[in-house]
């Protein structure tokens, strides 16, 4: 079963009569992706219940299908039964800024039991929240990573409750960096649980740095079979292995992810598949310095956001923008800059040669073959 399985079987037991578990803790963080926009306070007075908020948001007409997990189906379930309905809700922050290159939104629960659960949304539907999603690999810090552990200081400042904190995709990140950069206080007094669903790792800066270290025990990271998001970058914790209904990417996908009792349904490891990709996107990733790592993202999302589109959506319903965008701002680039860009794409094409990147494989040595050709015209 999976967690809409979960509340159908096991809502109508409180929390008072089984505390928290980490199936609640991938509940609260999925529900984290709905928009609260004009429902949900900003600040920390939980004034909403979730079956207040699933009233509002179904008059509001909100309609968030356009991501893969859409959280309508479980806040529906959720907010109809007895374990979740009277969870009050509170300090909802969203936050998209395209000049700043941050995408981060925040809300947290009051389960009952006498404590807080912080839950922060991963990746949307906007073009600067992925953009954001790649800075990670060679800024220090990210202002989605800054904005989440002011979040938990003045969540700290507002209220005595001990503190789980979590989240999906990005969502993880932001979570354990939030966690381990918050003041220290927080960060050793008050917070309890830290949880990464699927969540991407940090460079290593982060990872070699006392503050990320100082929380590594409370640290739970939960990884589906064949995960790849979640085993990006580096990560000192020990991944809880999962099993998942899906295969391949699509186990990314919160509601694939098995429950058994109180607890997810455990893998025998991580697929050869996970394996061999994060092997191979982490060489790719190494073999890159900052600068590289810097002008490969410039590039394409300067392109990106020159070509009009803002979401995801947009590039999907026609992708020969996205590939015209990225051949436009790299073959714009000086010489110097534009070789570097078309070294790290054969770099990753290389990497996924006879695996089922082999499409992917193509379509950059397509986009290398036509900028190269502009570069040569311009000299």
């Amino acid at each position: 079963m999976n967690i809409i399985d979960y509340i159908d079987c096991r809502g109508d037991i409180t929390f008072d009569e089984r505390g928290f578990n980490e199936v609640d803790n991938l509940i609260f963080s999925e529900l984290a992706y709905l928009d609260m926009v004009d429902i949900v306070s900003s600040e920390n007075k939980f004034t909403v219940t979730l079956a207040e908020l699933c009233e509002k948001y179904m008059e509001m007409g909100y309609d968030q299908s356009y991501i893969i997990n859409d959280p309508k189906a479980l806040l529906t379930k959720a907010a109809d039964c007895e374990r979740y309905r009277d969870v009050r809700v509170g300090g909802y922050v969203d936050i998209v800024n395209q000049d700043q290159q941050v995408q981060f939104s925040g809300v947290t629960f009051l389960p009952g039991d006498g404590t807080a659960y912080a839950a922060f949304r991963g990746t949307d539907n906007t073009i600067v929240g992925w953009r954001e999603d790649f800075n990670i690999s060679f800024m220090p810090e990210t202002p989605g990573q800054s904005e989440a552990a002011d979040y938990l200081n003045r969540l700290a400042a507002d209220t005595d409750y001990p503190l789980r904190v979590g989240g999906h995709s990005k969502g993880g990140n932001f979570a354990v960096y939030a966690a381990a950069f918050c003041d220290e206080q927080v960060r050793d007094e008050r917070i309890i649980e830290v949880y990464s669903n699927d969540g991407p790792g940090f460079n290593s800066g982060v990872v070699d740095s006392e503050q990320y270290n100082a929380i590594l025990d409370k640290l739970v990271k939960i990884v589906p079979e064949s995960s790849l998001v979640g085993m990006l970058l580096s990560s000192k914790a020990k991944p809880k292995v999962i099993k998942s209904n899906a295969k391949g990417l699509m186990q990314h996908d919160p509601y694939t992810w098995c429950v058994r009792g109180t607890s997810f349904e455990e893998a025998d490891g991580r697929s050869p598949v996970s394996l061999f990709m994060d092997e191979t996107l982490d060489n790719w990733i190494d073999s890159l310095n900052d600068e590289q790592k810097r002008a490969v993202v410039s590039a394409i999302f300067d392109s990106l956001d020159a070509s009009g589109a803002s979401t995801i959506t947009q590039i999907n319903e026609n992708k020969l923008l996205s590939y015209n965008a990225i051949v436009r701002a790299v073959g714009s680039l000086d010489r110097d800059t534009s070789s570097k860009v078309i070294e790290s794409l054969r770099k990753l094409a290389d990497a996924g040669k006879g695996v089922f990147l082999d499409g992917a494989r193509k379509s950059w040595e397509q986009i290398e073959k036509t900028i190269r050709s502009q570069t040569d015209q311009k000299q």
